[in-house]
């Protein structure tokens, strides 16, 4: 049974609180304090490159974003025309020289094909209802992990 909302579960609780706020705050020892402030005067000093992204200029944050989008779509079409294009036959000839190479790549795309054809094969009834207990599970799990949260700090009669 859960005790009253406006009740303290410890009945030292108030007590302890009312002695902690009294408490004066602590300073830091000296020499932490002035490693402390020397950090931050040395921080402060930094260009902004040096420093968080959350501290450029705000052009400056904008033109790194579109750069960074530019590059990665750079990489996308490179990597799809590397794959379609006549790159992609100089990388088979290229491969063709290693025997080994050339094995692995066909081994890798027989068990891929395969993977995929078994894939297909599977009902899609099957694939929800593992979906549904993998779900069921993870509930689950998040539920006995909740109880003994609540059974570890229930408070002692």
């Amino acid at each position: 049974m859960n005790p009253p909302a406006n009740s303290p579960i410890d009945p030292h609780e108030p007590f302890v609180s009312r002695v902690l706020r009294e408490q004066p705050p602590r300073r830091a020892p000296v020499a932490l304090e002035s490693r402390v402030w020397a950090e931050l005067a040395r921080r402060a000093t930094l260009p902004w490159w040096q420093q968080s992204y959350a501290f450029w200029p705000a052009p400056i944050r904008i033109a790194f974003l579109v750069a960074s989008a530019v590059v990665a779509a750079a990489l996308v079409v490179g990597v799809s025309v590397f794959f379609q294009g006549p790159a992609y036959h100089f990388a088979a000839r290229f491969a063709a020289q290693f025997t080994g190479v050339a094995h692995a790549a066909d081994g890798m795309s027989a068990g891929f094909n395969t993977g995929l054809t078994l894939w297909r094969a599977v009902p899609p009834l099957w694939i929800y209802g593992s979906l549904a207990m993998l779900g069921a599970a993870y509930a689950l799990l998040i539920g006995v992990v909740a109880a003994a949260y609540r059974t570890y700090n229930a408070p002692r009669l």
